[in-house]
């Protein structure tokens, strides 16, 4: 009976440094799967979009031609403030950490060294190359879509604001 506790005990002791040496097997497979994916490059090519669509919008806002240079210095010095405080809170080192634990839980390890095994074929690398291209194209094709139903859109928002009208008591209106 001894015998048993003692080999109980052990299990006990042994067992979980053996989970803790395949979770760290599997977070080091899946940090090279971010190296093999390119993540960090990935997730600074959306910042630079993001950032890229911000001054975009920021130039084609009403008036904006009419800024004087002084002006067009402190929104770019926003801008440029306001995309570091992004990149510091959401940039990749932040972010790694808790990818890792996500796609460690998400994925067996088996799983993971599957895709691994994708991305670092020829056919994985030329999708990872190509992504950035199809998500341009991807966002064209939306953006071309938007011309047949925002219109749709902003009639039924016309509607809406006119029935919502109608449910407001007028102000002096009395409660029943």
């Amino acid at each position: 009976m001894k015998r048993w506790i003692a080999v109980l005990v052990v299990m006990m002791v042994v067992a979980p440094c053996g989970a803790r040496a395949d979770e760290a097997s599997k977070q080091a497979k899946v940090k090279e799967l971010f190296a093999t994916m390119h993540m960090d490059h990935m997730l600074d090519q959306m910042m630079h979009s993001i950032e890229g669509e911000v001054q975009a919008m920021a130039r084609n806002t009403p008036g904006a031609e009419q800024t004087t240079p002084e002006q067009k210095k402190l929104t770019q010095d926003f801008m440029d403030k306001s995309m570091k405080i992004i990149s510091d809170s959401v940039g990749w080192t932040k972010l790694e950490p808790e990818y890792v634990k996500l796609y460690a839980s998400t994925y067996t390890e088996e799983e993971i060294d599957g895709i691994l095994a994708f991305y670092k074929s020829p056919a994985g690398q030329a999708m990872l190359a190509k992504t950035p291209q199809l998500s341009a194209g991807g966002m064209q094709i939306v953006r071309s879509r938007m011309g047949d139903f925002q219109p749709k859109i902003e009639a039924l928002q016309q509607e809406y604001m006119k029935e919502l009208a109608v449910t407001v008591p007028s102000k002096g209106a009395t409660k029943p």
